[in-house]
């Protein structure tokens, strides 16, 4: 069981407000590919791997409150294991040596593992970055304000320079800061702040992790990059998706949805992106949504609604998630039900004829500002099982409850999928439209 000394130690930078060398780059894009694929037997794996996720996110949106008054409390953003989100390739150093690393809104900082190494992460195409092999690498000192961020919880000093640490639910890792040239797709930045990990306590798809939320370690703060966006093709599509930067993330489709990025009104200095979920629609009917439903709770310490690149499916809280699957039920009585328990999903229906399932009702998200999503249906519903022919079997709801203990819901990426969404950070804005990812 981890500690909950150990857990806050964890959460680095989510509350400290960035440290930005504000840099007027020109817009910049690479491409995103899945780290798994989400076909049916494979959905019982994403939910055991956005549970662990989950937990961390949540801790963070809420017992860091209960445990500091003020912002100083954070380590190492948040990395779990999230081999239901999505690479990129990062290239390192002088010359540059490219490692596929995860992309994640929810955290901070950018690493990848180093030689030498005490323990890495088995990736036989890709071994460790090597230090001694850039001309371009240097080591930051702990007087550096970069180290000064990270708490002394998880930070040390030695000859080699400044060191961090982190348990992050079923693993660890340690290493220390660095300065280096990072490119990202074919723009190159000088000077850019990443953790090279030597020890690495668990098993991963990717060589490390490109935060890309508000804290001061992240891609986009170290940049001064002040909107980003992407459009995650479907699962069932092959081939790469495209991320943007600067002045390329832009939407100009007219069928553009904005609602504000919100804060916590207990956590103002939270780097995760929050929205207000105001209404859902399933079918023909409004759900009894009130303005309480999803909000932050009066003290602030929980509630919420966070957009995430790195949790697969959507997460609602226990009352939300009640309202949907009652009205689910309410419109497909018809149905054969299924028990959901060994695909790790809730609420499942057995097709007939190996054919698709008739009669789902449509969901529609609503935000505040006006926004609305209608969801495409495969983003919410779909098959978790085929029959011996490679027909459908089973299909399901792609929304799940969120634990009883952790109250906080999250907007996955399967639900951003075929959408081009935008983060535009210096307008506190999230925009989204229906999108043909390969034009994008």
């Amino acid at each position: 069981m981890v500690s909950r000394a150990a857990i806050l130690a964890l959460l680095v930078l989510v509350l400290i407000p960035p440290i930005t060398a504000a840099r007027d780059h020109h817009g910049f894009r690479a491409t995103l590919t899945p780290i798994q694929q989400l076909s049916p037997g494979k959905h019982s794996d994403a939910v055991r791997r956005d549970s662990h996720r989950i937990a961390l996110l949540s801790y963070a949106a809420t017992a860091v409150s209960k445990a500091t008054t003020n912002s100083s409390v954070n380590v190492q953003a948040l990395l779990e294991n999230i081999q239901g989100g999505y690479n990129m390739n990062l290239s390192i150093g002088t010359p540059p040596r490219t490692f596929p690393v995860t992309v994640d809104t929810g955290s901070s900082l950018i690493w990848t593992q180093c030689a030498p190494c005490t323990k890495c992460f088995d990736l036989p195409d890709t071994p460790p970055f090597q230090p001694a092999s850039s001309s371009t690498f240097s080591k930051l000192p702990c007087t550096s304000n970069f180290c000064q961020v990270i708490p002394n919880s998880s930070r040390s000093c030695n000859a080699t320079g400044c060191m961090y640490h982190g348990t992050y639910g079923v693993g660890y890792t340690a290493g220390y800061l660095a300065m280096e040239t990072i490119n990202v797709g074919e723009s190159s930045f000088p000077n850019v702040a990443f953790g090279c990990s030597t020890e690495n306590g668990a098993d991963n798809s990717s060589s490390g992790i490109v935060g890309l939320n508000r804290g001061p370690l992240s891609l986009v703060s170290q940049l001064g990059v002040g909107r980003f966006s992407y459009c995650l093709r479907s699962y069932t599509d092959a081939g790469e998706s495209p991320i943007l930067f600067g002045s390329l993330a832009n939407l100009t489709d007219a069928k553009v949805q904005s609602t504000p990025l919100i804060k916590n009104p207990a956590l103002t200095r939270s780097s995760f992106y929050y929205v207000n979920l105001t209404g859902i629609t399933v079918g023909s009917t409004d759900l009894p949504i009130t303005r309480t439903t999803f909000a932050f709770t009066e003290t602030g310490l929980g509630g919420g609604t966070i957009v995430d690149s790195g949790t697969t499916l959507t997460h609602l809280i226990k009352e939300g998630y009640a309202m949907v699957r009652q009205a689910f039920v309410s419109q497909m009585g018809n149905l054969t039900a299924v028990n959901g328990t060994q695909f790790g999903l809730d609420l499942c229906f057995g097709t007939s004829g190996g054919g698709e399932l008739q009669g789902v009702p449509a969901l529609v998200l609503r935000f505040e500002g006006g926004a609305e999503y209608a969801v495409p249906r495969r983003s919410y519903f779909d098959v978790v099982a085929v029959d011996s022919r490679g027909r459908p079997a089973v299909e399901c709801l792609l929304v799940i409850p969120a634990r009883e203990d952790l109250s906080i819901s999250i907007i996955g990426n399967v639900l951003q999928m075929d959408l081009h969404v935008l983060y535009d950070l210096d307008g506190e804005m999230f925009s989204f439209a229906p999108a043909d990812c390969t034009k994008v």
